[in-house]
């Protein structure tokens, strides 16, 4: 192999990777425009099928490059059991988790052409898990707590096919770091399928912006 060839195959990601802070940089300096969006995603704890939703508001540039802040919960009802000491007496009860987290977002759609779009969204997760049961008198009691840090890339394709709505999917991978595990294994792929709202769109028309 050439000496040529090889400084090229070395150079070639950091070159890709300029080019893309390059083309996010110019986005940027686009007007930004306020955005609100309603998220939910698929995913597994355990083996068990999930579903978390939340919703981000942020900002968004030319189309291409979205960031901003969210909040996310755990939809699905994870059950389990667990050995609990009551008034001087051990007995076994059903538990559920809950799952609860801040989501600081970045998004940079790198394709469009057409109604097509394909955008690689990162988003990290800060919040808190929780182990609870019922004890004997109804309450709900905390068997175990545990602080949560998350880390979700994916790359999504979508497809707008009116003015204000689109449909899209995508997949992705859940990172999940915690001082307890809950007794659920976390780290999961995620993936995403639903219909998208332009409501940023549908305001601007109906103010005849």
């Amino acid at each position: 192999m050439r000496p040529l060839h090889l400084l090229i195959l070395i150079l070639a990601p950091v070159m890709a990777c300029g080019q893309l802070v390059d083309s996010i940089g110019l986005f940027l300096q686009e007007k930004p425009r306020f955005t609100v969006m309603l998220d939910t995603r698929g995913s597994f704890i355990s083996n068990e099928n999930v579903r978390l939703l939340g919703v981000k508001v942020g900002l968004e540039h030319a189309g291409r490059v979205k960031y901003g802040l969210g909040y996310s919960i755990l939809a699905t009802r994870i059950e389990g059991q667990a050995a609990v000491n009551e008034d001087g007496t051990t007995r076994t009860v059903g538990t559920r988790v809950r799952f609860g987290y801040i989501t600081p977002f970045f998004s940079y759609a790198f394709y469009q052409r057409g109604p097509w779009e394909v955008s690689i969204p990162v988003q990290l997760g800060f919040g808190s898990g929780s182990l609870v049961y019922d004890d004997l008198e109804g309450t709900t009691r905390t068997l175990d707590r545990t602080f949560v840090f998350l880390y979700e890339p994916a790359m999504t394709v979508q497809y707008r096919f009116l003015k204000y709505l689109a449909i899209g999917g995508g997949l992705g991978f859940r990172l999940v770091v915690t001082s307890s595990s809950l007794n659920e294994r976390l780290n999961a792929p995620i993936y995403l399928f639903g219909l998208k709202v332009y409501f940023g769109d549908l305001y601007r028309d109906l103010r005849g912006e």
